[in-house]
């Protein structure tokens, strides 16, 4: 192979990759071949192998795309958590009484309302293809344990929020929130019922290319999040403040 440069060695890669993400329109990751990419690209085998083993390699690189470029919605979602909670900070230190307490758990209930808004609009904006190939890579992990030993500790990680449930526990820790249940339980109470909306929202969207689909069954995706945003509030003791500064 002759010595490339490594803008165009990185080049080819992505063009790769951009292949990959097209022939994840048609066919499920597990399912996906190094035949498929080399017919998606046009490249010869040959130069498929200068940049990629085999296919597992790509769908590492794949996967890592999908991490990075939903990087800018979760950054929107720290920025929306670290703005509020900045303004609770400041209360923290003001004396513990009546008005404060009330400002406080407002906050909360707003911070709550808005990062549910704004999953909505990450899932709206990435269900296809990166939710619809993060849930593929859901089950080749299942069916295929060994690849997924192999894929998924060299691919680049998505990021979280943890910085919500970090600010919750200092609300309860200075009696500010008496939630229903315990911060740990809630924490597996949103991770269950995101994707649980998840997958919900990606049935319907498979389901949408039968032409015999009845639209009026149609699910809508903001209204679960808003009733997803009302049951956390519940389970936080905040479902009163959740209207409050709306509009």
């Amino acid at each position: 192979m002759a010595r490339v440069s490594k803008e165009y060695y990185e080049f080819r890669k992505r063009e790769i990759i951009d292949a990959a993400l097209k022939v994840c329109e048609q066919k499920t990751v597990s399912s996906m071949t190094m035949q498929d990419i080399i017919d998606a690209t046009g490249f010869s085998q040959g130069a498929i192998y200068r940049y990629y083993k085999n296919i597992d390699e790509i769908l590492t690189d794949l996967l890592s795309r999908i991490h990075i470029e939903q990087y800018e919605s979760i950054d929107k979602l720290n920025v929306t958590i670290t703005s509020k909670y900045d303004e609770i900070a400041a209360l923290r230190g003001l004396p513990l009484n009546k008005e404060t307490i009330e400002k406080r758990r407002a906050y909360v209930a707003a911070v709550i309302r808005e990062i549910h808004e704004l999953w909505a609009d990450e899932l709206t904006k990435f269900m296809y293809p990166h939710k619809k190939i993060e849930f593929e890579f859901l089950v080749l992990a299942n069916n295929y344990p060994e690849r997924a030993r192999d894929i998924f500790p060299k691919v680049i990680e998505g990021k979280d929020i943890n910085l919500m449930f970090s600010e919750l526990a200092k609300e309860i820790e200075d009696g500010v929130i008496t939630p229903r249940i315990s911060l740990e339980e809630f924490r597996k109470y949103n991770d269950a019922v995101y994707h649980g909306i998840l997958n919900r929202a990606f049935a319907e969207n498979s389901l949408k290319r039968n032409r015999d689909f009845d639209e009026s069954n149609s699910y809508d995706l903001r209204k679960r999040y808003e009733t997803f945003a009302y049951s956390s509030c519940f389970f936080l003791g905040l479902e009163e403040y959740l209207s409050i500064g709306k509009d």
